[in-house]
Parts: C-alpha cells; structure tokens; sequence
C-alpha cells in the first residue's frame, strides 16, 4: 500500500509540475489577450470581426451602353465566357468531375473543333499542366459566345467549366468609330471590368462605368452562412448610365459607305467628313478615314482627324471674310476690280490660274475663288486689323469644346500683318476641320454660332430618368442675320453658276451653297511640292439650311487632273441628299427643272436703256427697268452667271427708282432687287410673292426697307 500510494504522490506531483505552468501560461495569456487585444501589434477583436465576415459575395453590374439619337444601339455589352480545365479537385482526381489524362487526347480533339487552336497544341498543354489543378487556354480560349459555350457543353466534356466575363460589341462595326472609341477589359485585382480607351467610350468612361456591388455575409466554422441583417452586409450594384448620341445611324450608315468608296479610290492620307445641323449644333454623322472595326481593334491612327488635326484650310476660310465684309458693309458685289494678281508690300499674291480672269465683279472673284478679290476685300475694305477682330470672333483663336477627346486649338501668328493677310484667303493659319464647321454654322443661320456637340443626353440605365441633356449653346453672333443671309446669297454662284468653282456640288432637289477649298500642306517650314489637302464646306437648302457638311481629303492618291471636286462630290451629293430627305426638307424639284435649260448672261453695263432692253429680250430675258438713269450701271444676274428662257434681268440706272409690283415674283428674284440696291429685305413665307410692303411706283432708295409675302402654289 505504501508502495501504491508513494507512486500516486509522484503521480500527482508530476501533473502538478508539468502542467500547472502550461495552465498558468494561458491563464496569463487570455488574461493578456483580454486587457490588450493584440498580439504582434495587430488588434485581435479587430481579426476576429474581420474573420468572422470574411465570406464575401460579388454582385455583377453592368456597364452603360450607347445608343444613336433614335435609341440605335451602338456600343452594348453581350456576355462572353473563358472556358477552364479543371484537372484536380482539392488536390485529386475525381472521376467524372475532372478531366483524366487518359480523357485528354479526344477532349482536345472537341476542343478544337470550337476554339481557334490546333488539336496538337490543346494535348500539349493539357498534358505540360497534368499536375496543376486547373488550366486555362490563353487568348483562344477567351470571348467565346453563347453559342460556341453551348457547342462545347453538348461534348459533355468532364472537367471542362466556363467563366463569365463582360463584353463589349459593336454591332455596326466600322460605325462612327473615331467618335465612339472602345472599351476593352481590364484585369482589376482578379475583377475582369470594361475600361474605355479611345472616343467616347474613354471621355465619358466615369459615367459609363458601373459600380460593383457586394454581400458580406457571417460564417460559422464550418464556414456556413449565419443570419444577418441586409442593411449591413450588403452594397447594392450600380449599373453604368447610358448615354444617347446626337448621330443618326442611318445618315451616318451611308457617309461610311461613301467614306470607304473614297478611301479605297483614292487612299488619302487623312480625311473626315461632319454634317452638322447649324440651328443646335447637333452633329448628326462623323467619319475619318482611317478608321477601324473597334470589335478587332486593328488601329493604325488613335486620333479623330475632325478635331486632333489642324491644317491650312485653304479658301474654305473665304467665306468668313466675305462674311467680314459685309457686315462691316464694305462689300459691293458689282464694285469692279482687276484680277490676276495683288501685291502688298514686297510680297505678289497670283490668283489660281495665275493670269485671273480680267476685270470683274467682286461677287465673280467670289464664284472664281480668288486670292486677290479677297485680298481686297482684307486689306483695303475691312483693314486687317478689323479682319482680326472677326477671326476672333468667328472663334477661330480657340477650342470649340465639342464633346469628343482630343481636340486641338488653332495655330496663327498674327504678329506678322502679312500673314493676316494670307489668312483671309485660307494659307499661313491652320485650324482644325471642327472650328470651320462651327464658325459656318453662323453663315447658315441668323449669324448666331452653336457649339458641336455629339452627346444628346445621359440617362439612368434602371430607371430611364435623364441625368443630363445637351442643350444647344450659341458661342457668339460674329454677323448679324442679314449679313448671314446675304453671305448666302453671295456665295450661291460658287455651285450654282458655270463660273463657280464648285458647280460639280451641285444637287437636283435641293439647292446647295458653299465653298471648296485647296490648299498646300506645310512641313517644316516648307510647302511640299504638289501635295494639298481638298475640302470643301457645303449647305443646304440655301433658303433655311438645314444641314452642314464639310469635307476634307489629305493627300489623295490621284493625278494632277483630279481635282477635289471631283475626289469629293460624289460623296457630298450623294450623302447630303439622302440626309435632307431624311430630315423630311422637301425637294425644290420645280426650280431645278427650269435652271436645266439654263443659259450665260452677257453684260448690259454701259449699254443705253433701249439698247440694253432691246439686246437683252433677244437673249430671251424679260428686262426690268430700274430708275431714270439713261445707261445700265449694274445687272443682275451678272455677265457670266446662268439664267433661264423668260428669267428677269434686273437693269439698274441710277441710285433710286419705282417700285415694280413684285406679284408672283420668286423669292430668288426679290433678293436680287434687294442685294442690287442693298435694301433691307424682310421676308414671310415661301415660295412666290403675294404682297409688298412698298407699293407699286412708289420711289425707292438704296438702304430702303421692303417686306414681302411669299405663298407657295397649291398645286
């Protein structure tokens, strides 16, 4: 007993020995942990909450899509799936649930049959893998489509699994592409997320980019949800907004096409074209030329040639000097001067064919495109120094602000008067294809600029609400609406007459105006040598245009005898037509017809009052008489510009005269009275006169005010 009891002392105090310490020791440390709360500096209570919750879910939202202005859509997501070899299932082999190695050789055989890789290279790296717990396939193994993951689950392939990712596509392919961009994926922090990289789809990414949301939800042990509140476990998804845009996809379908034909004909270096609606601003199609399918993305110029490129516009830029002048009221369309050549200081302008065309009207040196009207009408009219106030008024000395990425400012040095100069008829400056556009858009209206713009409105992609609208936004009124008007009427012979150098624009149903432009390309300080850039900046109808376009070509791949009429009318008349048409503007078919008959006016200046009646009914005019002058001293229409059997020849005498009664008179006809004795024209209606602020007989002078009523025939 002794014995037994000594064993069970030693027992005891052996017990007591070794493991009193071992529980004082965590006595001590819970003790610790309790007061404390940390261990290795890191905050306990802090780690368990953040274990506790640890079990985190991801709620998916989507990107906001695009769409044109009549809800088209244009950029959208669709979903796409990685497709995922699963070799082991926590660390083995499961039958049926993983691919066996001896399942290899005809899963790769099924594999590609669908995806974009050869039979031998899929066994090679399924077999490099076979220790791995999974594999995927790359790049071919990425995007696949609804279908081609339904093709590959029919295989019933064991081990093979997809992954979900987002996707953007472009279902009109190469559609509008430098102005809506792309999105490709992003890899963030193990999220695979659409990023905008060009155009629109990186300029508006904040707003299209959606907001991920996430629950959190508290795990026992075994790693099982527990009940919790939602208010705290759970961040809603936030879908990107959507976003509207100001273009019309079947206007802008068609100017693609016609853009491909152009590039394809004749390989230009750069070219854009932009129709714009002048009243909003809106730009209704945009295309560049090289352009790119953004689902391919084979890119070879990231920039928008409409707004990242500025360039010598050539005589384009004559229409804002006109525009100048007359405002200023220093333009006579009669007044007569000598072309050919103009020289200021030591410096000789030529005008294009060197030699001019003698002496003629100002209004002729607009339809001819010359350099020395123009420098004319710079220099000795306005002044250079009020040539600069409208350049800066016309905003060509700044940004427009259009809503796209990229844009340029201007480059001038006006420090140099005779660069000034050079500038009125469209060398020495460069701007950029937007900035003429938006300055034209006052010619085409009441002389109030609009701001182009290409987003419509930004709207919540749940709930329809709209976030933002692009209202239209005057920049400046450059010119008054008269002067705007009679900017119009001025450059009509530019298309419409045999003189003008862009009658090749001209359109059977619509009465287009405009001015073409050529001009040299300037690299290091130097002209190179028989390279130009074309453009020509056209509108239409000419009474109340309802659209802009503008066109420029860069460095076409064509012989001397091509010009950028030629290169670029084509696409101008066919484009504009149809856009017009689309706009619901009715066709002017019944002045159109008449002008196909059309002849050339001679000159009646200086000729008596019989002998200008009697010589111009032989030419089968009907001559009205204007004053008690005894010789003609202007006409309208002038020496050289078209007119029909039985059109009236408008014969001035002297400074005043008596109101004919304008009953049935055009419109077309009216102008010409108003511009030849620079009357305030004020006019209601279309179509032909039915009544006439100023009666019949009753005396007129120049600066008069007249008002008409137009009513367009019933028939």
């Amino acid at each position: 007993m002794n014995s037994l009891q000594q064993s069970k002392k030693r027992v005891a105090w052996v017990a007591i020995v070794c493991f009193t310490p071992l529980f004082l020791f965590f006595v001590g440390w819970f003790f610790y942990l309790s007061v404390f709360q940390t261990y290795k500096g890191e905050n306990m209570l802090a780690f368990a909450e953040e274990e506790r919750w640890k079990a985190v879910s991801t709620l998916k939202a989507e990107r906001g899509e695009i769409f044109d202005r009549f809800g088209q859509p244009i950029a959208i997501n669709i979903p796409s799936y990685r497709v995922v070899a699963v070799l082991k299932l926590g660390g083995e082999r499961v039958e049926g649930k993983t691919l066996m190695p001896e399942e290899f050789p005809e899963a790769a055989r099924e594999l590609a049959s669908v995806i974009p890789m050869t039979e031998a290279d899929i066994l090679k790296r399924l077999e490099q893998n076979v220790d791995r717990g999974q594999i995927e396939f790359g790049v071919p193994g990425r995007d696949l489509t609804v279908e081609q993951k339904e093709e590959l689950e029919a295989f019933e392939i064991p081990g093979i699994t997809f992954v979900e990712e987002p996707k953007r596509y472009y279902p009109n392919k190469v559609f509008a592409s430098s102005v809506i961009g792309y999105a490709q994926k992003i890899d963030q922090n193990g999220r695979i997320e659409l990023v905008g990289e060009l155009g629109i789809e990186k300029s508006l990414n904040d707003i299209l980019s959606e907001s991920y949301g996430l629950t959190r939800f508290e795990k026992d042990l075994a790693g099982r949800p527990l009940i919790a509140s939602d208010e705290q476990l759970r961040i809603e998804p936030e879908d990107g907004a959507d976003v509207q845009l100001t273009i019309d996809h079947r206007i802008q379908q068609l100017l693609d096409t016609k853009m491909d034909e152009l590039y394809k004909e004749y390989a230009p270096k750069n070219a854009t074209a932009i129709i714009m609606d002048p009243k909003t601003g809106e730009i209704v199609a945009l295309s560049d030329r090289p352009s790119f399918d953004p689902n391919t993305r084979e890119i070879t110029s990231y920039s928008n040639f409409s707004v990242s490129s500025r360039f010598e516009p050539g005589s384009t830029m004559k229409i804002f000097t006109l525009a100048a002048a007359i405002n200023e009221g220093v333009f006579d369309p009669n007044e007569l001067y000598k072309s050919g050549s103009y020289t200021y200081g030591r410096t000789t302008f030529n005008d294009y064919n060197i030699t001019g065309w003698g002496t003629i009207p100002m209004v002729e040196g607009v339809w001819h495109s010359s350099n020395v009207a123009f420098s004319i009408m710079a220099n000795e009219r306005l002044g250079l120094g009020r040539y600069e106030d409208y350049f800066n008024a016309f905003k060509f000395d700044q940004r427009t602000g259009v809503d796209l990425p990229g844009e340029v400012n201007s480059q001038y040095d006006f420090d140099s008067p005779l660069n000034v100069l050079i500038t009125a008829w469209g060398q020495s400056t460069a701007v950029t294809p937007m900035q003429i556009l938006q300055a034209t858009s006052a010619i085409a209206t009441d002389g109030t600029m609009k701001q182009p713009h290409v987003i419509k409105k930004v709207v919540n992609r749940e709930t329809g609400e709209t976030i933002r609208t692009t209202n239209p936004k005057v920049v400046g009124q450059p010119i008054t609406a008269e002067a705007a008007q009679k900017t119009r009427e001025a450059l009509d012979g530019v298309v419409n007459s045999d003189l003008g150098t862009g009658q090749l624009y001209a359109l059977e149903n619509y009465r287009v105006i405009g001015k073409t432009g050529t001009a040299q390309i300037a690299e290091n300080g130097k002209y190179l040598s028989g390279q130009y850039i074309h453009s020509f900046v056209g509108m239409a109808p000419e009474e109340d245009p309802e659209l802009v376009m503008y066109i420029a070509v860069d460095r076409p791949n064509s012989d001397s005898s091509t010009t950028g009429p030629r290169i670029m009318a084509p696409l101008f008349k066919d484009v504009m037509d149809v856009a017009l048409r689309y706009r619901s503007v009715e066709p002017e078919k019944q002045e159109k017809a008449v002008e196909a008959s059309a002849k050339t006016t001679a000159s009646y200046i200086d000729l008596s009052r019989k002998e200008a009646v009697d010589t111009s009914r032989a030419a089968a005019f009907a001559p009205v008489l204007l004053g008690s002058g005894g010789s003609v001293t202007a006409q309208s229409p002038v020496e050289g510009q078209s007119y029909v059997t039985g059109e009236r020849l408008l014969l001035k005498t002297d400074d005043t005269f008596a109101m004919p009664n304008l009953s049935g008179w055009s419109l077309r006809d009216v102008k010409r009275l108003a511009t030849l004795y620079q009357l305030n024209l004020e006019i209601d209606g279309t179509g032909f006169v039915t009544s006439q602020s100023i009666g019949k007989d009753k005396p007129v002078k120049t600066g008069a005010t007249l008002k008409v009523k137009l009513q367009s025939p019933s028939n």
